[in-house]
């Protein structure tokens, strides 16, 4: 898996998820920073794909945001034959579910549909009861 972003974004992003599912084999971050040029960005994007598709059968690569330059680089990587799962929408709910389901799924399909379904559980609504006390001007939540 690799993960792209603007800044240190996907970087942070694996250590929090690291936090939750323990030390993770076979994932790279790369960050966009400001000093970083797009033809340096690309180069260990390159680099980090040669690594993991000689380890791997598959590679998932997610980016940050959809038409930014993580993507646009991503895209580039495609047309130019690099043969990987590529998904905008990086986020540390989808990165967990992945990395805890990735033994289990068995084609290009299935880790496309667990992306699909990773991301739509990734959003939801946090919605706080609200509990009728005798006191009115105090909640218990």
């Amino acid at each position: 898996m690799i993960l792209a972003s603007h800044g240190e974004f996907a970087k942070a992003a694996l250590g929090a998820v690291e936090m939750i599912a323990g030390k993770q084999a076979d994932v790279a971050t790369l960050s966009l920073t400001a000093e970083k040029s797009l033809e340096t960005f690309e180069a260990e994007m390159k680099d980090a794909y040669a690594q993991l598709i000689s380890e791997c059968d598959q590679v998932v690569t997610l980016c940050d945001i959809y038409g930014g330059t993580p993507f646009n680089v991503i895209t580039r990587c495609l047309a130019s034959g690099m043969d990987m799962i590529a998904y905008t929408g990086l986020s540390m709910p989808v990165v967990v579910e992945l990395l805890l389901t990735r033994d289990g799924l068995e084609s290009a399909e299935d880790i496309r549909a667990q992306l699909v379904a990773a991301h739509a559980q990734a959003q939801a609504e946090i919605k706080a009861p609200v509990v009728a006390d005798e006191d009115e001007d105090e909640l218990d939540l």
